[in-house]
Protein backbone atom coordinates (compact mmCIF):
# COMPACT_ATOMS: atom_id res chain seq x y z
CA UNK A 1 0.00 0.00 0.00
CA UNK A 2 1.00 3.19 -0.73
CA UNK A 3 0.52 6.08 1.77
CA UNK A 4 2.66 9.76 0.87
CA UNK A 5 1.37 12.75 2.57
CA UNK A 6 -0.11 15.23 0.16
CA UNK A 7 -2.42 17.70 2.35
CA UNK A 8 -5.65 17.08 -0.17
CA UNK A 9 -8.28 18.66 1.13
CA UNK A 10 -11.61 16.74 -0.32
CA UNK A 11 -15.12 18.19 -0.56
CA UNK A 12 -18.01 16.71 -1.24
CA UNK A 13 -21.37 17.09 -2.57
CA UNK A 14 -24.87 15.02 -1.41
CA UNK A 15 -25.28 12.62 -2.94
CA UNK A 16 -28.87 11.93 -4.96
CA UNK A 17 -30.75 9.16 -3.62
CA UNK A 18 -31.22 5.73 -6.31
CA UNK A 19 -34.74 5.69 -7.64
CA UNK A 20 -34.48 1.57 -7.00
CA UNK A 21 -34.41 2.19 -3.22
CA UNK A 22 -37.39 2.30 -0.45
CA UNK A 23 -39.37 5.30 -0.27
CA UNK A 24 -38.61 5.06 3.03
CA UNK A 25 -34.62 5.25 2.39
CA UNK A 26 -34.28 7.04 -0.36
CA UNK A 27 -33.67 10.17 1.15
CA UNK A 28 -30.86 9.01 3.66
CA UNK A 29 -28.03 9.20 1.25
CA UNK A 30 -28.84 12.02 0.24
CA UNK A 31 -27.96 13.53 3.83
CA UNK A 32 -25.43 11.49 4.58
CA UNK A 33 -22.50 14.31 3.99
CA UNK A 34 -19.66 15.63 6.46
CA UNK A 35 -19.38 18.58 7.42
CA UNK A 36 -17.14 21.11 9.72
CA UNK A 37 -20.01 23.48 11.19
CA UNK A 38 -21.24 22.66 14.89
CA UNK A 39 -23.79 20.23 15.51
CA UNK A 40 -27.16 21.59 16.23
CA UNK A 41 -30.17 19.80 16.55
CA UNK A 42 -32.14 19.28 13.27
CA UNK A 43 -29.02 20.11 11.07
CA UNK A 44 -28.52 18.51 7.69
CA UNK A 45 -25.45 18.06 5.81
CA UNK A 46 -23.88 20.95 4.29
CA UNK A 47 -23.36 21.03 0.24
CA UNK A 48 -19.49 20.62 -0.19
CA UNK A 49 -18.22 19.68 3.34
CA UNK A 50 -14.81 19.55 3.68
CA UNK A 51 -13.38 16.15 4.45
CA UNK A 52 -9.90 17.47 5.06
CA UNK A 53 -11.25 18.88 8.17
CA UNK A 54 -14.05 15.99 9.14
CA UNK A 55 -16.08 16.89 11.89
CA UNK A 56 -16.04 14.38 14.65
CA UNK A 57 -17.83 14.30 17.24
CA UNK A 58 -16.00 11.32 19.36
CA UNK A 59 -12.38 10.58 19.63
CA UNK A 60 -12.20 7.26 17.78
CA UNK A 61 -9.44 5.42 20.20
CA UNK A 62 -11.94 5.97 22.81
CA UNK A 63 -14.72 4.71 20.58
CA UNK A 64 -11.72 1.71 19.75
CA UNK A 65 -11.75 0.97 23.82
CA UNK A 66 -15.60 0.83 24.09
CA UNK A 67 -15.95 -1.28 21.10
CA UNK A 68 -13.40 -3.92 22.24
CA UNK A 69 -15.48 -4.37 25.79
CA UNK A 70 -18.69 -3.94 24.12
CA UNK A 71 -17.85 -7.40 21.63
CA UNK A 72 -16.32 -9.11 23.81
CA UNK A 73 -19.25 -11.15 24.74
CA UNK A 74 -19.33 -11.86 20.83
CA UNK A 75 -15.92 -12.71 20.19
CA UNK A 76 -17.90 -15.50 17.34
CA UNK A 77 -19.24 -12.42 15.65
CA UNK A 78 -18.97 -12.94 11.93
CA UNK A 79 -21.47 -9.90 10.52
CA UNK A 80 -22.78 -7.23 12.63
CA UNK A 81 -25.21 -4.36 11.46
CA UNK A 82 -24.93 -1.14 12.79
CA UNK A 83 -27.63 1.57 13.91
CA UNK A 84 -27.13 5.01 15.04
CA UNK A 85 -30.23 6.52 16.03
CA UNK A 86 -29.93 10.65 16.29
CA UNK A 87 -32.06 13.31 15.26
CA UNK A 88 -28.84 15.76 14.16
CA UNK A 89 -28.46 14.26 10.49
CA UNK A 90 -24.54 15.63 10.91
CA UNK A 91 -23.83 14.29 13.48
CA UNK A 92 -25.20 10.97 13.01
CA UNK A 93 -23.15 10.55 9.70
CA UNK A 94 -19.93 11.30 11.41
CA UNK A 95 -21.03 8.90 13.99
CA UNK A 96 -21.86 6.15 12.06
CA UNK A 97 -18.36 6.64 9.91
CA UNK A 98 -16.42 6.67 12.79
CA UNK A 99 -18.24 3.38 13.54
CA UNK A 100 -17.72 1.83 10.25
CA UNK A 101 -13.78 3.29 10.38
CA UNK A 102 -13.38 1.60 13.37
CA UNK A 103 -14.75 -2.12 13.14
CA UNK A 104 -13.65 -2.25 9.46
CA UNK A 105 -9.99 -1.26 10.05
CA UNK A 106 -10.05 -3.78 13.13
CA UNK A 107 -11.42 -6.11 10.99
CA UNK A 108 -13.42 -7.39 13.23
CA UNK A 109 -16.08 -9.00 11.35
CA UNK A 110 -18.07 -8.42 8.16
CA UNK A 111 -20.14 -5.36 8.61
CA UNK A 112 -23.29 -4.01 7.36
CA UNK A 113 -23.24 -0.37 7.30
CA UNK A 114 -25.94 2.16 8.05
CA UNK A 115 -26.78 3.55 5.01
CA UNK A 116 -27.48 -0.19 3.89
CA UNK A 117 -29.70 -1.00 7.15
CA UNK A 118 -32.16 1.99 6.85
CA UNK A 119 -32.50 1.05 2.99
CA UNK A 120 -33.80 -3.00 3.71
CA UNK A 121 -35.42 -2.45 6.83
CA UNK A 122 -35.75 1.38 7.76
CA UNK A 123 -37.62 1.77 11.10
CA UNK A 124 -37.09 -2.13 11.92
CA UNK A 125 -33.40 -1.65 12.16
CA UNK A 126 -32.95 -3.27 15.68
CA UNK A 127 -35.53 -6.12 14.80
CA UNK A 128 -33.71 -9.68 14.33
CA UNK A 129 -36.91 -10.92 12.56
CA UNK A 130 -36.71 -7.94 9.94
CA UNK A 131 -32.80 -7.56 9.61
CA UNK A 132 -32.73 -11.37 8.73
CA UNK A 133 -36.06 -11.20 6.54
CA UNK A 134 -34.43 -8.10 4.33
CA UNK A 135 -30.92 -10.59 3.44
CA UNK A 136 -28.67 -8.70 5.87
CA UNK A 137 -27.70 -11.88 7.78
CA UNK A 138 -26.54 -10.29 10.33
CA UNK A 139 -25.64 -12.25 13.81
CA UNK A 140 -25.33 -9.39 15.96
CA UNK A 141 -26.49 -5.19 16.05
CA UNK A 142 -24.70 -2.30 17.32
CA UNK A 143 -27.46 0.09 18.29
CA UNK A 144 -25.94 3.55 18.96
CA UNK A 145 -28.28 6.28 20.29
CA UNK A 146 -27.39 10.08 21.19
CA UNK A 147 -28.57 10.90 24.43
CA UNK A 148 -28.59 14.91 24.78
CA UNK A 149 -27.69 16.38 28.28
CA UNK A 150 -27.65 20.07 29.29
CA UNK A 151 -23.72 20.13 29.37
CA UNK A 152 -22.95 16.96 27.47
CA UNK A 153 -23.98 14.46 24.77
CA UNK A 154 -23.18 10.64 25.14
CA UNK A 155 -23.22 7.44 22.36
CA UNK A 156 -24.68 4.93 23.90
CA UNK A 157 -24.04 1.42 22.76
CA UNK A 158 -25.88 -1.44 22.77
CA UNK A 159 -24.79 -4.78 21.24
CA UNK A 160 -27.56 -7.32 20.29
CA UNK A 161 -28.30 -10.70 19.12
CA UNK A 162 -29.85 -11.22 16.30
CA UNK A 163 -30.77 -15.13 17.32
CA UNK A 164 -32.56 -14.00 20.38
CA UNK A 165 -32.97 -10.26 20.37
CA UNK A 166 -30.97 -10.13 23.70
CA UNK A 167 -28.68 -7.38 24.67
CA UNK A 168 -25.46 -9.38 25.17
CA UNK A 169 -23.40 -5.76 25.91
CA UNK A 170 -23.72 -2.23 26.49
CA UNK A 171 -21.45 0.89 26.89
CA UNK A 172 -21.30 4.62 26.61
CA UNK A 173 -19.00 6.96 25.56
CA UNK A 174 -18.86 10.68 25.70
CA UNK A 175 -19.41 12.73 22.51
CA UNK A 176 -17.95 16.72 22.78
CA UNK A 177 -19.93 19.04 23.07
CA UNK A 178 -18.88 20.77 19.71
CA UNK A 179 -17.76 18.99 16.53
CA UNK A 180 -13.65 18.91 16.78
CA UNK A 181 -12.00 19.23 13.08
CA UNK A 182 -10.04 16.25 12.27
CA UNK A 183 -6.88 15.55 12.89
CA UNK A 184 -5.85 14.27 9.77
CA UNK A 185 -6.35 17.16 7.88
CA UNK A 186 -3.73 16.73 5.96
CA UNK A 187 -4.63 13.37 4.09
CA UNK A 188 -2.71 11.41 1.64
CA UNK A 189 -4.21 10.92 -1.72
CA UNK A 190 -4.90 7.18 -1.23
CA UNK A 191 -6.91 8.28 2.05
CA UNK A 192 -8.82 10.92 0.19
CA UNK A 193 -9.85 8.65 -2.26
CA UNK A 194 -10.96 6.05 0.21
CA UNK A 195 -13.13 9.10 1.79
CA UNK A 196 -14.70 9.81 -1.80
CA UNK A 197 -15.24 5.68 -2.37
CA UNK A 198 -16.78 5.70 1.50
CA UNK A 199 -19.45 8.60 0.19
CA UNK A 200 -20.22 6.71 -3.32
CA UNK A 201 -21.25 2.98 -0.93
CA UNK A 202 -23.27 5.40 1.15
CA UNK A 203 -25.17 6.13 -2.22
CA UNK A 204 -25.10 2.98 -3.47
CA UNK A 205 -26.44 1.41 -0.24
CA UNK A 206 -28.39 3.94 0.23
CA UNK A 207 -30.66 2.54 -2.42
CA UNK A 208 -30.49 -1.04 -0.95
CA UNK A 209 -27.56 -2.47 -3.26
CA UNK A 210 -24.56 -4.27 -1.46
CA UNK A 211 -21.75 -2.50 -2.93
CA UNK A 212 -20.63 -6.04 -3.11
CA UNK A 213 -22.91 -6.54 -5.97
CA UNK A 214 -22.50 -3.28 -7.44
CA UNK A 215 -20.21 -2.89 -10.51
CA UNK A 216 -19.05 0.08 -11.01
CA UNK A 217 -16.23 1.85 -13.83
CA UNK A 218 -13.84 5.11 -13.37
CA UNK A 219 -13.68 6.54 -16.71
CA UNK A 220 -10.07 8.74 -17.23
CA UNK A 221 -10.54 12.41 -15.97
CA UNK A 222 -10.21 15.22 -17.91
CA UNK A 223 -7.09 17.01 -17.98
CA UNK A 224 -4.95 20.09 -19.53
CA UNK A 225 -1.89 22.23 -19.04
CA UNK A 226 0.22 20.95 -16.74
CA UNK A 227 -2.27 18.19 -14.78
CA UNK A 228 -2.35 16.64 -18.19
CA UNK A 229 1.54 17.34 -18.52
CA UNK A 230 1.64 15.54 -14.91
CA UNK A 231 -0.57 12.73 -15.92
CA UNK A 232 -2.51 13.17 -13.09
CA UNK A 233 -5.85 12.03 -14.56
CA UNK A 234 -4.55 8.66 -15.49
CA UNK A 235 -3.09 8.37 -11.53
CA UNK A 236 -6.25 10.00 -9.80
CA UNK A 237 -8.20 7.56 -11.88
CA UNK A 238 -6.05 4.62 -10.77
CA UNK A 239 -6.13 5.92 -7.25
CA UNK A 240 -9.71 5.94 -6.99
CA UNK A 241 -10.06 2.62 -8.82
CA UNK A 242 -7.97 0.75 -6.38
CA UNK A 243 -10.32 3.06 -3.20
CA UNK A 244 -13.51 1.86 -4.70
CA UNK A 245 -12.06 -1.95 -5.12
CA UNK A 246 -11.04 -1.68 -1.43
CA UNK A 247 -14.33 -0.65 -0.31
CA UNK A 248 -15.58 -3.80 -2.01
CA UNK A 249 -17.02 -2.79 -5.19
CA UNK A 250 -17.15 -5.05 -8.46
CA UNK A 251 -14.70 -2.27 -10.54
CA UNK A 252 -14.37 -2.77 -13.79
CA UNK A 253 -10.52 -3.33 -15.12
CA UNK A 254 -8.82 -0.21 -16.85
CA UNK A 255 -7.84 -2.18 -19.73
CA UNK A 256 -11.30 -3.42 -20.16
CA UNK A 257 -12.90 -0.07 -19.74
CA UNK A 258 -10.17 1.75 -21.88
CA UNK A 259 -10.97 -1.01 -25.05
CA UNK A 260 -14.63 -0.24 -24.54
CA UNK A 261 -14.17 3.72 -24.69
CA UNK A 262 -12.33 2.42 -28.18
CA UNK A 263 -14.74 0.46 -29.30
CA UNK A 264 -17.58 3.68 -28.70
CA UNK A 265 -14.19 6.17 -30.34
CA UNK A 266 -14.49 8.06 -26.73
CA UNK A 267 -11.39 10.00 -25.94
CA UNK A 268 -12.79 11.36 -22.66
CA UNK A 269 -16.16 11.14 -20.50
CA UNK A 270 -16.93 14.54 -19.01
CA UNK A 271 -20.92 14.72 -19.16
CA UNK A 272 -23.43 11.98 -19.01
CA UNK A 273 -24.25 11.93 -22.41
CA UNK A 274 -22.91 8.56 -23.07
CA UNK A 275 -22.79 7.05 -19.77
CA UNK A 276 -25.63 4.86 -20.69
CA UNK A 277 -23.85 3.74 -23.68
CA UNK A 278 -20.58 2.50 -21.76
CA UNK A 279 -22.05 0.80 -18.63
CA UNK A 280 -24.26 -1.10 -20.55
CA UNK A 281 -21.56 -1.87 -22.72
CA UNK A 282 -19.11 -3.19 -19.41
CA UNK A 283 -22.10 -4.27 -17.40
CA UNK A 284 -21.86 -1.75 -15.27
CA UNK A 285 -24.12 -0.25 -13.03
CA UNK A 286 -22.44 3.36 -12.57
CA UNK A 287 -19.58 4.97 -13.69
CA UNK A 288 -17.35 7.58 -12.30
CA UNK A 289 -16.50 10.78 -14.48
CA UNK A 290 -14.22 13.84 -13.99
CA UNK A 291 -11.55 16.12 -14.37
CA UNK A 292 -8.17 17.81 -12.89
CA UNK A 293 -7.07 21.36 -13.77
CA UNK A 294 -3.70 23.44 -12.60
CA UNK A 295 -5.04 25.88 -10.25
CA UNK A 296 -1.70 27.51 -9.09
CA UNK A 297 0.20 25.92 -6.25
CA UNK A 298 -2.86 23.01 -6.37
CA UNK A 299 -4.71 21.16 -8.37
CA UNK A 300 -8.43 20.99 -8.53
CA UNK A 301 -10.40 17.58 -9.16
CA UNK A 302 -13.83 17.27 -9.61
CA UNK A 303 -15.24 14.17 -9.99
CA UNK A 304 -19.00 12.72 -10.37
CA UNK A 305 -20.59 9.82 -9.82
CA UNK A 306 -23.29 8.65 -12.53
CA UNK A 307 -25.93 5.84 -12.78
CA UNK A 308 -25.87 3.66 -15.69
CA UNK A 309 -29.61 3.88 -16.14
CA UNK A 310 -31.19 7.09 -16.59
CA UNK A 311 -27.68 9.18 -16.43
CA UNK A 312 -28.90 10.14 -13.03
CA UNK A 313 -26.20 12.05 -11.21
CA UNK A 314 -26.10 10.01 -7.51
CA UNK A 315 -23.15 12.16 -6.38
CA UNK A 316 -20.48 14.61 -6.52
CA UNK A 317 -17.34 15.53 -5.20
CA UNK A 318 -14.06 17.89 -5.53
CA UNK A 319 -10.53 17.50 -4.29
CA UNK A 320 -7.56 20.36 -3.56
CA UNK A 321 -4.18 18.63 -3.96
CA UNK A 322 -1.09 20.08 -3.53
CA UNK A 323 1.87 19.63 -6.37
CA UNK A 324 4.79 18.70 -4.05
CA UNK A 325 4.69 14.78 -4.23
CA UNK A 326 1.74 13.91 -6.05
CA UNK A 327 3.43 14.93 -9.52
CA UNK A 328 6.45 13.03 -8.90
CA UNK A 329 4.27 9.97 -7.25
CA UNK A 330 2.08 10.51 -10.55
CA UNK A 331 5.08 10.02 -12.66
CA UNK A 332 5.68 6.82 -11.21
CA UNK A 333 2.16 5.24 -11.14
CA UNK A 334 1.86 6.01 -14.59
CA UNK A 335 4.71 4.69 -16.27
CA UNK A 336 3.65 3.50 -19.91
CA UNK A 337 4.56 0.50 -22.30
CA UNK A 338 5.62 2.74 -25.00
CA UNK A 339 7.76 4.93 -22.64
CA UNK A 340 9.44 2.01 -21.18
CA UNK A 341 10.32 0.90 -24.65
CA UNK A 342 11.45 3.84 -25.61
CA UNK A 343 14.03 4.34 -22.99
CA UNK A 344 15.41 0.76 -23.41
CA UNK A 345 15.84 1.33 -27.01
CA UNK A 346 17.44 4.78 -26.33
CA UNK A 347 19.93 3.11 -24.01
CA UNK A 348 19.66 -0.90 -22.86
CA UNK A 349 18.56 -1.46 -18.86
CA UNK A 350 16.71 2.16 -18.78
CA UNK A 351 13.40 0.94 -19.17
CA UNK A 352 13.71 -1.43 -16.51
CA UNK A 353 14.56 1.17 -14.72
CA UNK A 354 12.31 3.47 -15.29
CA UNK A 355 9.31 0.34 -14.33
CA UNK A 356 11.83 -0.24 -11.05
CA UNK A 357 13.08 -3.43 -11.83
CA UNK A 358 16.82 -2.57 -10.31
CA UNK A 359 18.30 -5.87 -10.89
CA UNK A 360 16.88 -6.33 -14.55
CA UNK A 361 18.24 -2.97 -15.50
CA UNK A 362 21.56 -4.01 -14.37
CA UNK A 363 21.46 -7.83 -16.28
CA UNK A 364 20.32 -5.98 -19.43
CA UNK A 365 23.06 -2.91 -19.09
CA UNK A 366 25.31 -4.86 -18.18
CA UNK A 367 24.96 -7.73 -20.07
CA UNK A 368 24.15 -5.94 -23.64
CA UNK A 369 26.68 -3.15 -23.28
CA UNK A 370 29.18 -6.58 -22.47
CA UNK A 371 27.98 -7.55 -25.74
CA UNK A 372 28.74 -3.95 -27.59
CA UNK A 373 32.11 -3.93 -26.00
CA UNK A 374 32.74 -7.11 -27.25
CA UNK A 375 31.64 -6.35 -30.61
CA UNK A 376 33.49 -3.60 -31.08
CA UNK A 377 36.68 -4.73 -29.71
CA UNK A 378 36.20 -7.64 -31.77
CA UNK A 379 35.77 -5.37 -35.00
CA UNK A 380 38.58 -3.63 -34.25
CA UNK A 381 41.00 -6.44 -34.14
CA UNK A 382 39.65 -7.67 -37.31
CA UNK A 383 40.41 -4.36 -38.85
CA UNK A 384 44.01 -4.26 -37.65
CA UNK A 385 44.80 -7.58 -38.88
CA UNK A 386 43.38 -6.61 -42.53
CA UNK A 387 45.71 -3.68 -42.21
CA UNK A 388 48.50 -5.96 -41.64
CA UNK A 389 47.61 -8.22 -44.27
CA UNK A 390 47.62 -5.25 -46.73
CA UNK A 391 51.31 -4.51 -45.43
CA UNK A 392 52.93 -7.59 -45.96
CA UNK A 393 55.75 -7.51 -48.13
CA UNK A 394 58.83 -9.43 -49.22
CA UNK A 395 61.43 -7.78 -47.61
CA UNK A 396 65.36 -8.04 -47.06
CA UNK A 397 64.22 -9.74 -43.78
CA UNK A 398 61.11 -11.62 -45.00
CA UNK A 399 61.19 -14.18 -48.02
CA UNK A 400 58.71 -14.50 -50.85
CA UNK A 401 57.47 -17.87 -49.07
CA UNK A 402 57.72 -16.28 -45.49
CA UNK A 403 55.48 -13.49 -46.66
CA UNK A 404 53.00 -15.56 -48.18
CA UNK A 405 52.54 -17.65 -45.25
CA UNK A 406 51.79 -14.58 -43.51
CA UNK A 407 49.40 -13.19 -45.64
CA UNK A 408 47.63 -16.54 -45.11
CA UNK A 409 47.57 -16.67 -41.28
CA UNK A 410 46.40 -12.94 -41.33
CA UNK A 411 44.06 -13.70 -43.50
CA UNK A 412 42.17 -16.49 -42.20
CA UNK A 413 42.63 -14.62 -38.42
CA UNK A 414 40.92 -11.80 -39.80
CA UNK A 415 38.03 -13.88 -41.34
CA UNK A 416 37.74 -15.74 -37.82
CA UNK A 417 37.18 -11.82 -36.46
CA UNK A 418 35.03 -10.75 -38.29
CA UNK A 419 32.87 -13.88 -38.04
CA UNK A 420 33.01 -13.73 -34.71
CA UNK A 421 32.13 -10.01 -34.73
CA UNK A 422 29.31 -10.71 -36.78
CA UNK A 423 27.75 -13.32 -33.74
CA UNK A 424 28.35 -11.02 -30.90
CA UNK A 425 26.63 -8.26 -32.94
CA UNK A 426 23.48 -10.84 -33.40
CA UNK A 427 24.19 -11.37 -29.71
CA UNK A 428 23.95 -7.28 -29.01
CA UNK A 429 21.29 -6.82 -31.15
CA UNK A 430 19.25 -9.93 -29.75
CA UNK A 431 20.05 -8.78 -25.87
CA UNK A 432 18.97 -4.69 -26.91
CA UNK A 433 15.67 -6.06 -27.99
CA UNK A 434 14.98 -8.88 -25.62
CA UNK A 435 15.87 -5.42 -23.54
CA UNK A 436 13.07 -3.46 -25.16
CA UNK A 437 10.42 -6.14 -25.54
CA UNK A 438 10.65 -6.59 -21.64
CA UNK A 439 10.52 -3.25 -21.13
CA UNK A 440 7.29 -3.52 -22.74
CA UNK A 441 5.56 -5.96 -21.36
CA UNK A 442 6.85 -5.09 -17.59
CA UNK A 443 5.03 -1.94 -16.21
CA UNK A 444 3.22 -2.70 -13.63
CA UNK A 445 -0.25 -3.09 -14.20
CA UNK A 446 -2.56 -0.22 -13.23
CA UNK A 447 -5.59 -2.00 -12.46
Amino acid sequence: MRVFALGVVVSLVPVAARAEGPSSAAAAPASTTTTTAPASTGATAAAGADVGGVARYVDEGVLLEALEVLLRPAADAARIAIVVDDADVVRRTSLERALVRVLRERQRADIVTPALVRARVGALATDPGALNGAGLAADHVIAASVVDAADRAVLQLKLLSTEHGDVVGAGEVELAARAGASTARTLSVEIACADIAEVVAEAIEGGGVAVTNHRIGVAPLQAAGAAKDARLDRFLQGELTQALRARGFLVVERAELGRAMEQLTLQELTGTERVAELGQLLGAQSLVVGSVSDAGDHYVVNARVVGVEGGVVLGAASATVKREGVVEMAAVETRTPSEAALRSAVAPGWGQAYNGEGMKALLFGVSTYGALASTAALAGTAVWKGQLYELVRPKDDLTPEEAGRLTVTLREESNVLWTTTAVFGVLSASLWSLGVADALVSVPGDG
